[in-house]
């Protein structure tokens, strides 16, 4: 006896699990199609269609939305090849040299307008159809065919659908099935047999031309806008007219309709039909009543039936998105890329360039707490009035003036003077203002940091903030020194701002300067610099570059700092006690007595030996993260009198 086989379980997959089968299974054909050049991944949990990472190069993909439609397996690949065109497409766009901003116009384009998303969907789909056979084989022109055929376009009678949707639904169907003719408007079929005519010097057909495998994108977007979107505005403006008669009757006819019924109703109180009647009246389609008829709405069940014929696989608030996070990219790669290019010319590492700006915006962000005002802007403050004292008197005018020196407006005098007013107001007298400052002609100012391994005790913290607060020094006097250099003509007493900065690691580096004595403090000086400052090793040879500041200071420096034409400060950085504070305080004691002021700031509690080593001029900067405040309090202090 035969025993009846018992049929498999249905298996029901949710959307995913589907998406993620569909991925795997076609992987390698996708791969070998785009030849490497896109990946792909199946679309993430709840998106139930296409979309795409323009950043990542990355397509995601969902059957379901084909599988929708009606289409096998055979037609849902190709639809997917299809997709991958679509995407290629925009990528290469993008690549162009205005290709972010023709996407950006290209995008707004389609949100505005239906019937231009339409119009432009028709002629992309017909290119990307056209494509993935020249890719693949004959084969997959057939099934194209069969798609359109069998699922997209089934019935060819369009003259229910507006004009300007008949001649779009007829420029796919009719490119897709070559031996079939489509039923449309006559006034459609001319329209379309014109563009079909349009031809080059060679014989070659537009609308080939247009939809060539090898055409950009950017040049289908201008050829579609100069030959096809007239044809399609055209025929919409007179679909919109079309409807406009139609509300027009269909208000006539309610009119008529109003007025046989209040004939009904004659023996209704005369008040009450005066009523009725002004509200009736009121509702009607009037002229002055009319609003301006939006075409989105208008034909918004005829696009909704468009989308299912000519499908748009990816959605549009996906491919905006995708479009703002290249866009994000797109600005950090140029920025970065620019970066690239300074940096080699400027002789540094791009790394060490971007590390160094990203500290200086950081400075932006020290506030002192005393006075709730940026460190940054403090400092420039005090460069401003220091300026400021040592500007040449100005010629400040007093108005109004009887008398004075200057004759500021004589066609006025002589109409004062004939109207019989001897004494008119238009002389201007000027007055001198004094603005004077201290007489230093110059100011040098070293730093000198530590770069023992005891710097990197902890969390590093301390090395950060010396790095942090020895940038802002640096930027406060590169500043500085630029503008006096600018004010130089201006100022009654010029001043030049020098610096130097030395380190100490116990090697034979310490005596020698990572930037010498001089008022350039340029940008590549600036970024090695920080380089070096990020380094430690060794111990706390502070006295060495001390020694070697004492040293380079001969007789006429001596008599500059004497007579009050130089002020000399050097602010030493130290976290500890040093290897030889005998010799340290030697040093500064000689540097004392020449005249040169000096400064040390101790480093967290670990530095309080330098208390006193360095006293009486020493700062403790109780927290790594007080360094810059400490620096900028010194440097307000000690320039202070220039």
């Amino acid at each position: 006896m035969d025993i009846e086989k018992s049929p498999e379980p249905i298996v029901i997959k949710d959307d995913h699990a589907e998406a993620i089968e569909f991925v795997e299974k076609n992987r390698d054909l996708f791969e070998h199609y785009a030849r490497g050049g896109v990946k792909f991944a199946p679309a993430p949990e709840g998106l139930n269609t296409f979309a795409f990472d323009l950043k990542n190069n990355t397509i995601y993909f969902n059957s379901k939305f084909y599988k929708e439609l009606g289409f096998s397996d055979e037609k849902t690949t190709f639809a997917t090849f299809h997709e991958i065109e679509h995407f290629l497409e925009k990528k290469q766009l993008l690549s162009e040299k205005n290709g972010e901003r023709d996407f950006d116009k290209y995008l707004k384009r389609i949100e505005e307008s239906k019937a231009f998303s339409l119009m432009d969907n028709v002629v992309a789909d017909v290119r990307e159809n056209r494509t993935v056979v020249s890719k693949t084989h004959k084969d997959f022109g057939e099934i194209e065919r069969r798609c359109y055929k069998e699922d997209l376009f089934k019935e060819t009678d369009f003259t229910k659908e507006p004009k300007h949707i008949q001649f779009c639904y007829t420029l796919i169907r009719e490119a897709q099935v070559l031996d079939e003719k489509c039923t449309i408007d006559p006034e459609v079929r001319n329209k379309i047999d014109g563009l079909k005519a349009i031809s080059g010097k060679d014989g070659s057909n537009l609308f080939d031309i247009m939809t060539d495998p090898e055409t950009p994108m950017s040049v289908r977007l201008k050829l579609q806008e100069r030959f096809v979107w007239p044809i399609v505005q055209e025929l919409l403006e007179k679909d919109m007219e079309d409807e406009k008669k139609k509300k027009e009757q269909e208000g006539e006819k309610e009119g008529n309709e109003e007025s046989r019924g209040e004939e009904k109703k004659k023996e209704k109180k005369s008040e009450n039909k005066g009523t009725e009647r002004k509200d009736k009246e009121s509702s009607r389609p009037k002229d002055d009543q009319k609003e301006k008829l939006d075409p989105n709405e208008i034909f918004k069940e005829a696009y909704v039936r468009a989308e299912k014929k000519i499908p748009n696989a990816t959605p549009l608030e996906e491919i905006k998105k995708a479009f703002e996070e290249w866009k994000r990219e797109n600005k950090e790669n140029q920025g970065d890329k620019a970066d690239k290019e300074y940096a080699e010319r400027l002789g540094v590492k791009k790394e060490d360039l971007q590390k160094y700006r990203e500290i200086v915006k950081s400075l932006n962000d020290i506030v002192n707490p005393e006075t709730n005002e940026t460190l940054i802007e403090e400092l420039r403050a005090l460069i401003s009035k220091i300026i400021a004292k040592r500007l040449k008197p100005a010629l400040a005018p007093r108005y109004p003036m009887i008398e004075g020196e200057d004759l500021v407006d004589p066609a006025q005098l002589v109409a004062d003077v004939k109207s019989g007013n001897l004494e008119p107001k238009v002389w201007e007298t000027w007055e001198i203002k004094e603005k004077k400052g201290k007489r230093f002609g110059e100011v040098e100012i070293t730093f000198i940091f530590d770069r023992s391994t005891s710097m990197d005790d902890g969390d590093g913290q301390k090395k950060i903030e010396q790095r942090k607060a020895g940038i802002l020094g640096m930027e406060a006097l590169k500043e500085f020194a630029d503008i006096c250099d600018e004010e130089r003509v201006n100022m009654e007493k010029p001043l030049e701002v020098r610096s130097e900065v030395y380190s100490f690691q116990s090697d034979d580096n310490d005596s020698k300067p990572l930037k010498k004595m001089s008022k350039e403090l340029g940008e590549k000086e600036r970024v090695d610099i920080c380089g070096v400052l990020s380094t430690t090793s060794g111990s706390t040879t502070d006295f060495i570059p001390l020694e070697t500041v004492l040293m380079g200071i001969d007789d006429e420096m001596k008599k500059k700092i004497t007579e009050g034409e130089v002020k000399k400060i050097v602010i030493i950085f130290t976290d500890g006690g040093s290897d030889d504070t005998a010799r340290v305080q030697v040093a500064l004691e000689n540097l004392h007595k020449v005249g040169v002021i000096t400064v040390c700031i101790a480093i967290t509690e670990s530095g309080r030996p330098a208390l006193e080593t360095y006293k009486p001029n020493v700062r403790l900067a109780e927290t790594a993260e007080k360094l810059p405040l400490v620096l900028g309090d010194l440097l307000k202090e000690h320039l202070a009198d220039l």
